[in-house]
Protein backbone atom coordinates (compact mmCIF):
# COMPACT_ATOMS: atom_id res chain seq x y z
CA UNK A 1 0.00 0.00 0.00
CA UNK A 2 1.35 3.39 -0.95
CA UNK A 3 2.64 5.70 1.74
CA UNK A 4 1.02 9.10 1.61
CA UNK A 5 2.31 11.52 4.22
CA UNK A 6 5.08 12.06 6.74
CA UNK A 7 4.80 12.64 10.47
CA UNK A 8 8.09 13.28 12.27
CA UNK A 9 9.86 11.88 9.23
CA UNK A 10 7.88 8.62 9.28
CA UNK A 11 5.76 7.71 6.25
CA UNK A 12 2.14 6.87 7.05
CA UNK A 13 -0.16 4.41 5.35
CA UNK A 14 -3.74 5.52 4.51
CA UNK A 15 -5.08 3.92 7.70
CA UNK A 16 -2.41 5.59 9.80
CA UNK A 17 -3.09 8.91 8.09
CA UNK A 18 -6.80 8.52 8.88
CA UNK A 19 -6.11 7.72 12.53
CA UNK A 20 -3.66 10.61 12.71
CA UNK A 21 -6.37 12.86 11.31
CA UNK A 22 -8.73 11.71 14.06
CA UNK A 23 -6.10 12.56 16.66
CA UNK A 24 -5.54 16.01 15.18
CA UNK A 25 -9.31 16.60 15.02
CA UNK A 26 -9.66 15.68 18.70
CA UNK A 27 -6.88 18.19 19.42
CA UNK A 28 -8.86 20.81 17.45
CA UNK A 29 -6.09 21.17 14.88
CA UNK A 30 -8.64 21.09 12.09
CA UNK A 31 -6.42 22.35 9.27
CA UNK A 32 -3.86 19.62 9.91
CA UNK A 33 -6.66 17.07 10.20
CA UNK A 34 -7.87 18.09 6.73
CA UNK A 35 -4.41 17.36 5.31
CA UNK A 36 -4.30 13.96 7.02
CA UNK A 37 -7.73 12.91 5.78
CA UNK A 38 -6.95 14.08 2.24
CA UNK A 39 -3.79 11.99 2.33
CA UNK A 40 -5.79 8.96 3.48
CA UNK A 41 -8.15 9.40 0.52
CA UNK A 42 -5.34 9.23 -2.03
CA UNK A 43 -5.52 5.42 -1.80
CA UNK A 44 -9.27 5.34 -2.52
CA UNK A 45 -12.63 6.68 -1.41
CA UNK A 46 -14.04 5.59 1.95
CA UNK A 47 -17.27 6.95 3.44
CA UNK A 48 -15.86 7.42 6.96
CA UNK A 49 -12.87 9.38 5.66
CA UNK A 50 -15.02 11.66 3.50
CA UNK A 51 -17.34 12.21 6.46
CA UNK A 52 -14.55 13.12 8.86
CA UNK A 53 -12.94 15.30 6.21
CA UNK A 54 -16.25 17.09 5.81
CA UNK A 55 -16.36 17.70 9.56
CA UNK A 56 -12.82 19.09 9.61
CA UNK A 57 -13.48 21.31 6.59
CA UNK A 58 -16.64 22.66 8.19
CA UNK A 59 -14.65 23.55 11.30
CA UNK A 60 -12.24 25.55 9.15
CA UNK A 61 -15.12 27.44 7.53
CA UNK A 62 -14.86 25.79 4.12
CA UNK A 63 -18.56 25.11 3.70
CA UNK A 64 -18.44 24.17 0.02
CA UNK A 65 -15.76 21.53 0.41
CA UNK A 66 -17.53 20.21 3.51
CA UNK A 67 -20.76 19.75 1.53
CA UNK A 68 -18.78 18.15 -1.28
CA UNK A 69 -17.33 15.50 1.05
CA UNK A 70 -20.59 14.88 2.89
CA UNK A 71 -22.22 14.16 -0.48
CA UNK A 72 -19.42 11.79 -1.43
CA UNK A 73 -19.79 10.04 1.92
CA UNK A 74 -23.55 9.76 1.37
CA UNK A 75 -22.98 8.19 -2.04
CA UNK A 76 -20.87 5.47 -0.42
CA UNK A 77 -23.01 4.99 2.71
CA UNK A 78 -26.46 6.55 2.22
CA UNK A 79 -28.01 4.93 5.29
CA UNK A 80 -25.67 6.67 7.75
CA UNK A 81 -27.94 9.20 9.48
CA UNK A 82 -24.97 11.24 10.78
CA UNK A 83 -23.89 11.98 7.21
CA UNK A 84 -27.34 13.22 6.24
CA UNK A 85 -27.63 15.30 9.43
CA UNK A 86 -24.27 17.01 8.96
CA UNK A 87 -24.92 17.57 5.26
CA UNK A 88 -28.16 19.39 6.02
CA UNK A 89 -26.48 21.31 8.84
CA UNK A 90 -23.68 22.49 6.54
CA UNK A 91 -26.22 23.51 3.90
CA UNK A 92 -27.94 25.77 6.43
CA UNK A 93 -24.76 27.88 6.63
CA UNK A 94 -24.72 28.77 2.93
CA UNK A 95 -25.22 32.36 1.82
CA UNK A 96 -27.18 31.32 -1.27
CA UNK A 97 -30.43 29.61 -0.32
CA UNK A 98 -32.08 27.09 -2.62
CA UNK A 99 -35.22 28.44 -4.26
CA UNK A 100 -36.56 25.05 -5.34
CA UNK A 101 -38.18 23.18 -2.46
CA UNK A 102 -38.93 19.50 -3.23
CA UNK A 103 -42.50 18.37 -2.66
CA UNK A 104 -43.19 15.94 0.23
CA UNK A 105 -43.67 13.11 -2.29
CA UNK A 106 -40.36 13.94 -3.99
CA UNK A 107 -38.57 13.89 -0.63
CA UNK A 108 -40.10 10.52 0.26
CA UNK A 109 -39.11 9.00 -3.08
CA UNK A 110 -35.63 10.46 -2.75
CA UNK A 111 -35.25 8.87 0.68
CA UNK A 112 -36.61 5.51 -0.49
CA UNK A 113 -34.32 5.23 -3.49
CA UNK A 114 -31.25 6.39 -1.59
CA UNK A 115 -31.41 3.67 1.03
CA UNK A 116 -28.66 1.74 -0.73
CA UNK A 117 -25.43 2.79 -2.36
CA UNK A 118 -25.15 2.34 -6.10
CA UNK A 119 -22.87 -0.66 -5.61
CA UNK A 120 -25.14 -2.17 -2.97
CA UNK A 121 -28.16 -1.73 -5.22
CA UNK A 122 -26.35 -3.47 -8.08
CA UNK A 123 -25.48 -6.44 -5.86
CA UNK A 124 -29.02 -6.66 -4.51
CA UNK A 125 -30.50 -6.56 -8.02
CA UNK A 126 -28.15 -9.26 -9.32
CA UNK A 127 -28.69 -11.64 -6.42
CA UNK A 128 -32.46 -11.11 -6.40
CA UNK A 129 -32.69 -11.71 -10.16
CA UNK A 130 -30.84 -15.01 -9.83
CA UNK A 131 -33.02 -16.12 -6.93
CA UNK A 132 -36.17 -15.14 -8.81
CA UNK A 133 -35.04 -17.16 -11.83
CA UNK A 134 -34.24 -20.22 -9.71
CA UNK A 135 -37.54 -20.00 -7.84
CA UNK A 136 -39.46 -19.57 -11.07
CA UNK A 137 -37.74 -22.62 -12.55
CA UNK A 138 -38.62 -24.59 -9.42
CA UNK A 139 -42.22 -23.43 -9.63
CA UNK A 140 -42.45 -24.62 -13.26
CA UNK A 141 -41.41 -28.10 -12.09
CA UNK A 142 -43.19 -28.30 -8.72
CA UNK A 143 -46.14 -25.93 -9.24
CA UNK A 144 -46.04 -24.94 -5.57
CA UNK A 145 -47.78 -21.64 -4.80
CA UNK A 146 -45.11 -20.74 -2.24
CA UNK A 147 -42.45 -20.87 -4.93
CA UNK A 148 -44.42 -18.50 -7.16
CA UNK A 149 -44.90 -16.04 -4.29
CA UNK A 150 -41.20 -16.19 -3.38
CA UNK A 151 -40.21 -15.66 -7.01
CA UNK A 152 -42.50 -12.63 -7.24
CA UNK A 153 -41.06 -11.12 -4.06
CA UNK A 154 -37.51 -11.61 -5.33
CA UNK A 155 -38.47 -9.98 -8.60
CA UNK A 156 -39.85 -6.96 -6.70
CA UNK A 157 -36.65 -6.68 -4.66
CA UNK A 158 -34.62 -6.89 -7.88
CA UNK A 159 -36.76 -4.12 -9.37
CA UNK A 160 -36.11 -1.94 -6.31
CA UNK A 161 -32.37 -2.50 -6.71
CA UNK A 162 -32.49 -1.66 -10.41
CA UNK A 163 -34.48 1.54 -9.82
CA UNK A 164 -32.14 2.60 -7.03
CA UNK A 165 -29.15 2.00 -9.27
CA UNK A 166 -30.77 4.05 -12.04
CA UNK A 167 -31.56 6.92 -9.63
CA UNK A 168 -27.89 7.13 -8.68
CA UNK A 169 -26.84 6.89 -12.34
CA UNK A 170 -29.20 9.74 -13.26
CA UNK A 171 -27.85 11.86 -10.41
CA UNK A 172 -24.27 11.31 -11.54
CA UNK A 173 -25.23 12.09 -15.15
CA UNK A 174 -26.47 15.51 -14.01
CA UNK A 175 -22.83 16.34 -13.17
CA UNK A 176 -23.56 17.98 -9.82
CA UNK A 177 -20.92 20.35 -8.49
CA UNK A 178 -20.35 22.70 -5.57
CA UNK A 179 -18.89 26.21 -5.43
CA UNK A 180 -15.72 25.95 -3.33
CA UNK A 181 -14.50 29.58 -3.26
CA UNK A 182 -15.87 32.42 -1.09
CA UNK A 183 -17.66 33.98 -4.06
CA UNK A 184 -17.61 33.92 -7.84
CA UNK A 185 -19.52 35.67 -10.63
CA UNK A 186 -21.78 33.71 -12.94
CA UNK A 187 -21.38 35.40 -16.32
CA UNK A 188 -23.48 35.56 -19.48
CA UNK A 189 -20.65 33.96 -21.47
CA UNK A 190 -17.40 32.02 -21.05
CA UNK A 191 -15.07 34.95 -20.34
CA UNK A 192 -14.45 37.89 -18.01
CA UNK A 193 -15.63 40.29 -20.73
CA UNK A 194 -19.21 39.05 -20.37
CA UNK A 195 -21.85 40.53 -18.09
CA UNK A 196 -22.33 39.27 -14.53
CA UNK A 197 -25.67 37.53 -14.05
CA UNK A 198 -25.36 36.18 -10.53
CA UNK A 199 -22.96 36.25 -7.63
CA UNK A 200 -22.52 32.76 -6.19
CA UNK A 201 -21.05 31.88 -2.83
CA UNK A 202 -19.25 29.03 -1.10
CA UNK A 203 -21.40 25.91 -0.84
CA UNK A 204 -23.88 26.63 -3.64
CA UNK A 205 -24.85 23.36 -5.32
CA UNK A 206 -25.43 23.34 -9.05
CA UNK A 207 -25.23 21.24 -12.21
CA UNK A 208 -22.68 21.52 -14.98
CA UNK A 209 -24.33 21.79 -18.39
CA UNK A 210 -21.40 22.58 -20.66
CA UNK A 211 -17.62 23.00 -20.56
CA UNK A 212 -15.77 25.55 -22.66
CA UNK A 213 -12.13 26.32 -21.98
CA UNK A 214 -11.64 27.51 -18.41
CA UNK A 215 -15.37 28.03 -17.87
CA UNK A 216 -18.35 25.87 -17.04
CA UNK A 217 -21.97 26.62 -17.85
CA UNK A 218 -23.89 25.84 -14.67
CA UNK A 219 -27.52 25.68 -13.67
CA UNK A 220 -28.85 26.22 -10.17
CA UNK A 221 -31.95 24.11 -9.39
CA UNK A 222 -34.98 26.39 -9.17
CA UNK A 223 -33.01 29.37 -10.39
CA UNK A 224 -30.91 30.54 -13.31
CA UNK A 225 -27.30 29.96 -14.13
CA UNK A 226 -24.33 31.22 -16.05
CA UNK A 227 -20.70 30.65 -16.88
CA UNK A 228 -18.36 30.11 -13.93
CA UNK A 229 -14.59 29.66 -13.77
CA UNK A 230 -13.79 25.97 -13.50
CA UNK A 231 -11.43 26.53 -10.55
CA UNK A 232 -14.33 27.97 -8.54
CA UNK A 233 -16.24 24.71 -8.40
CA UNK A 234 -15.65 21.00 -7.97
CA UNK A 235 -17.69 18.08 -9.22
CA UNK A 236 -19.26 15.84 -6.59
CA UNK A 237 -18.65 12.65 -8.55
CA UNK A 238 -15.27 12.46 -10.27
Amino acid sequence: MATLMLVLGVALTPLQAYNHGNTLYAQKDYAAAVSAYEAALEAGTVAAVHYNLGNALFKTGRIGRAILNYRRARYLDPRDSDIATNLNFARSYRVDKMLAVPSPLARVLDDVFHQLSRRGAAVLASVSCMLAALLLASWIVKRWTALAIAASLCALVAMFGLITQQVWASEIAERPAVIVVPEVSALSGPGEEFKQILLLHDGTELRIREARGDYRLVQIPGSGGGWVRKDALERVYR
